[in-house]
């Protein structure tokens, strides 16, 4: 087989579709584990194995894709690459911290889960969203690669401080954990995607990589599903929950938005490295941060931060379309 004689059959079409619209596939999850979950009683030493594989489900497809080689051969430009990472780790998880503050310092667990999306940047979505907008996908690697090997570095200390007292979480753990999650799949992804190249050739890898993502939406689908089905009965004991989690989700986007609009024009980006830095200080990684709710926080921390990739889709949908015009008159 080779090139585009890759058969997908209904298995492949049915992944392709999940990365298409993922966020109603995790919203069709949520309703249907809530109400599996409010008539059963889930045992926590069965779901712990169950949500590694799916942490590795999920993480693994992602790493294949990404093309850590062609760093070397990028230009770099140290400008944007320097403007995203200080938004990503310096701004970002500041606003998270005043928005959680606000809203949401009586609900410790909630509390968290805004933590760590503002802790942990995107990575590699960055660059798919980059060129679905027009902008300038070899910087968008740049910046997606190097925010990526950042993680496990400052996103465990910034997670300690901005928790403060509210949860206590252990430093080491925390950082050998998101050493785990990145270094292995980026290891094993990027000889599994050199060694298929090889023996296949590059038309069949790029044939076979559409179905990635689905895969890695697989993850993310049974971390959502097992999170839902353990915080069920307070869902629906306390709905009010899912608003909160929404409203607070919404506000740290848009006041990410009009801040990083700002600081694009004040640092004079053009639309094609502008809208990246738009997209790093905007979007927030969906995967790494699910797997660090899923290991070392309650399932409803895991379950706030699992609409994320609902709302985070539509909301650079709406960036990239409905504004898409007007952001690119902005950075003329």
């Amino acid at each position: 087989m080779k090139g585009k004689e890759v058969p997908y059959g209904i298995t492949g079409r049915i992944l392709i579709d999940m990365k298409k619209r993922l966020y109603l596939y995790v919203a069709l999850d949520i309703i249907v584990a809530t109400i599996l979950g409010s008539q059963i009683t889930v045992q926590k030493g069965i779901m712990k194995p169950i949500s590694i594989i799916a942490v590795f489900l999920m993480l693994y497809p992602m790493m294949i894709r990404l093309a850590v080689e062609k760093l070397r051969s990028s230009t770099k430009n140290y400008k944007l690459l320097g403007a995203s990472l200080l938004y990503a780790y310096g701004i970002g998880p500041l606003i998270a911290y005043a928005v959680a503050k606000l809203m949401l310092e009586p609900f410790p667990e909630l509390y968290a889960a805004l933590i760590l999306v503002g802790t942990i940047p995107c990575s590699n979505m960055l660059i798919g969203w980059s060129g679905i907008a027009g902008a300038s996908v070899e910087d968008a690697l740049i910046v997606a690669v190097i925010g990526l090997l950042s993680i496990p570095f400052l996103s465990p200390l910034l997670t300690k401080f901005l928790l403060g007292s509210e949860l206590q979480i252990d430093l080491l753990k925390l950082f050998l954990a998101l050493l785990l999650y990145i270094l292995v799949p980026l290891i094993l992804g990027y000889y599994t995607r050199n060694l298929m190249i090889k023996r296949k050739g590059i038309e069949y890898f790029n044939s076979l990589k559409i179905v990635l993502p689905g895969l890695s939406s697989l993850g993310i689908l049974l971390i959502v599903f097992i999170a839902s089905l353990k915080a069920a009965k307070i869902i629906i004991q306390y709905p009010i929950v899912i608003v909160m989690i929404i409203i607070s989700l919404l506000s740290f986007y848009v006041i990410q938005t009009i801040l990083a609009l700002a600081g694009l024009k004040i640092l004079k980006f053009k639309y094609e490295t502008g809208f990246i830095f738009l997209l790093a200080a905007v979007a927030r990684s969906q995967a790494i941060s699910l797997a660090v709710a899923a290991t070392f926080f309650s399932a409803l921390t895991t379950l706030a931060i699992s609409f994320k990739p609902i709302l985070q889709v539509a909301y650079i949908l709406m960036l990239i379309y409905p504004m898409g015009n007007w952001l690119k008159r902005y950075m003329r």
